[in-house]
């Protein structure tokens, strides 16, 4: 789990909308921190609810977990 003083970024290729690009614009003009978190949020939650594609790609790329055991009795 990240810290609060932690940052995690990822890049990723898609083509945004208007929306998309919209919110990118607002975060980029807000230098005050707690304004770009929310902004970050905002496209986070856009992003995931409107570009299904851009999820599949990261869950695609996230480490598997290993199956778990497979008991008879669960057939």
């Amino acid at each position: 789990m990240l810290g609060s003083d932690k940052k995690l970024k990822f890049y990723i290729e898609f083509e945004p909308c208007k929306e998309c690009k919209e919110i990118i614009r607002e975060i980029s003009e807000n230098a005050d921190q707690i304004q770009t978190d929310e902004g970050s949020k905002k496209f986070l939650r856009h992003v995931t609810y409107n570009h299904s594609e851009i999820v599949q790609a990261i869950i695609k790329d996230f480490p598997k977990e290993a199956t778990k055991e497979d008991f008879p009795w669960f057939r």
